[in-house]
């Protein structure tokens, strides 16, 4: 009986790989972009940077930024019924 990994990552192994050409490059712009409180994000997680990755559930979703906390910002995401928040750095992020 083999024993499988429950990661948060677990399944989502396609959806994070890095095409050979953006291989070991860094976008500093999209590190370094800002968003005002009520701007509509897409989330959409950056496979160079691990820190900070939302969970394969959020990977697509659009939502609302409320607000700045430290350098990360705090997105609510409309899923199902429910209203739920995710703190995310901006390299996750792309402006709608």
């Amino acid at each position: 009986m083999s024993i499988t990994g429950k990661g948060a990552h677990r399944r989502s192994r396609k959806r994070l790989t890095i095409s050979k050409d953006k291989k070991g490059k860094i976008d500093l712009k999209k590190a370094l972009q800002s968003f005002e409180k009520g701007d509509r994000v897409l989330i959409a997680p950056a496979a160079y940077f691990q820190r900070n990755i939302p969970h394969r559930r959020f990977f697509g979703v659009p939502g609302l930024v409320l607000q700045k906390k430290g350098k990360a910002y705090t997105v609510e995401v409309i899923q199902g019924s429910a209203k739920k928040t995710i703190d995310l750095l901006p390299v996750h992020l792309k402006k709608l």
